[in-house]
């Protein structure tokens, strides 16, 4: 017969195993990167709308990308305005 204890220990590791698990899967939008640091160095960029880590060792920063539309080329000045239109919205 199985003891109390057993089972409590194996509902235990259970619950840190379900605990693991969902800090390592992180969600993110198809405009976003994900930039992994693992023990503060860089480790990779990411993209996709699932991106795994190693949870406690990772940190992720979250990076929005997005497409300038206009022509291949473009003054400096013109530049800076599209950019600083992205950032005001």
């Amino acid at each position: 017969m199985i003891s109390y204890r057993t089972v409590f220990l194996y509902a235990l590791v259970f619950t840190l195993f379900l605990i693991v698990v969902a800090r390592s899967v992180r969600l993110f939008k198809p405009n976003e990167r994900a930039v992994i640091f693992r023990l503060g160095k860089f480790v990779s960029v990411q993209s996709g709308p699932v991106v795994l880590i190693v949870p406690y060792l990772d940190q992720v920063v979250r990076v929005r990308v997005q497409q300038i539309e206009g022509s291949d080329r473009m003054s400096e000045e013109e530049l800076r305005q599209r950019i600083a239109k992205i950032y005001e919205s």
